[in-house]
């Protein structure tokens, strides 16, 4: 989660201020008389005030879907039985069900990418997809 040091790298003070007064249950006349300004100022700092919020949430939500991206690439040099490993962890993270074994994961790395494997270990990188519906796709 990302932590934002102060509420002014999204909202100005005075914007600040508009908003946690509204917040207590003042009209935005109250809060005018209150600032010694118009309601009409009120009105424009708090919609600038939640379009700023409004704006810093959509951030937020895209980034957290970013973090959230169901694809891993595993490096070359990686066992396969660590890749499989690796494999079911990010499910977990993503709170995804794994329809595959672990063994059966490892048999379609293998069998998938036959030509990818040294020993144990992958010579090439590996694209891993797991569907929100616990299918994995492997590339």
């Amino acid at each position: 989660m990302i932590r934002v040091k102060s509420v002014s790298a999204i909202v100005t003070p005075r914007q600040w201020q508009v908003v946690k007064l509204r917040a207590t249950g003042l009209t935005q006349k109250q809060v005018a008389d209150r600032l010694r300004t118009s309601r009409e100022n009120v009105s424009i700092i708090e919609r600038r005030a939640r379009r700023n919020l409004t704006v810093a949430k959509a951030t937020l939500a895209a980034f957290e879907q970013l973090s959230q991206t169901r694809e891993l690439i595993i490096p070359s040099g990686t066992s396969i039985f660590e890749a499989t490993s690796m494999i079911l962890l990010r499910a977990d993270v993503l709170r995804i069900k794994v329809r595959m074994s672990a063994d059966s994961i490892l048999a379609a790395i293998r069998s998938k990418c036959n030509r990818r494997i040294r020993g144990h270990h992958l010579t090439a990188v590996l694209k891993i997809r797991i569907s929100e519906d616990g299918a994995i796709m492997i590339k």
